[in-house]
């Protein structure tokens, strides 16, 4: 409080004045509007230090709302032009992709680690022919029909069938189920 009586004492010579004759001469009249003066002081230093403070946490709140929405939005691509100096759209080039083509595209050599964890399942897969392998990998993995299969393949659906129910039987023997 000291130090606010000091500032308030240098803010203003009339404020040294009344000072003077209220304090020192005793008297009232300007005591009391000494008193006045000083709370009008006090009022506006509060009244300062609120708005500062608002301002602080509002900047605090908005600095926060805006990096929540740039996590959520992701890249923001607009850029300002120094031509103009205006906000120019940037934009990515989006080349057509076939997302089931990228899936289920063939590979060369499957990995059936990758598929099965199991290791009972995958020995019974290594007993497999290759053509069965092919096979129970379209029909089942890729979930495609057997006469699609067998187009692919160049032989009947009849063979598709076959060869994926012989090799679904020597999984099952191998594995220990019916």
């Amino acid at each position: 409080m000291d130090r606010l009586a000091k500032q308030f004492l240098e803010e203003d010579a009339a404020n040294k004045e009344l000072y003077v004759q209220g304090i020192i001469f005793k008297n009232d009249r300007v005591l009391d509007v000494l008193n006045q003066k000083f709370n009008d002081y006090l009022f506006r230093i509060k009244l300062y230090s609120y708005i500062r403070k608002s301002i602080v946490f509002a900047a605090m709140d908005i600095k926060t709302m805006e990096s929540e929405i740039r996590e959520k939005e992701g890249l923001y691509l607009n850029v300002l032009d120094a031509d103009f100096e205006e906000e120019r759209i940037n934009t990515i080039a989006d080349a057509p992709m076939d997302f089931i083509e990228e899936i289920y595209g063939d590979k060369e050599n499957i990995d059936y680690r990758e598929i099965f964890a199991d290791k009972e399942v995958l020995q019974a897969i290594e007993t497999l022919t290759d053509r069965q392998k092919q096979i129970i990998h379209e029909c089942i993995i890729k979930d495609k029909e057997e006469e699609m299969v067998a187009k692919e393949l160049g032989i009947t659906k009849q063979a598709v069938n076959k060869i994926k129910q012989a090799a679904l039987n020597k999984l099952r023997k191998e594995v220990g189920g019916k």
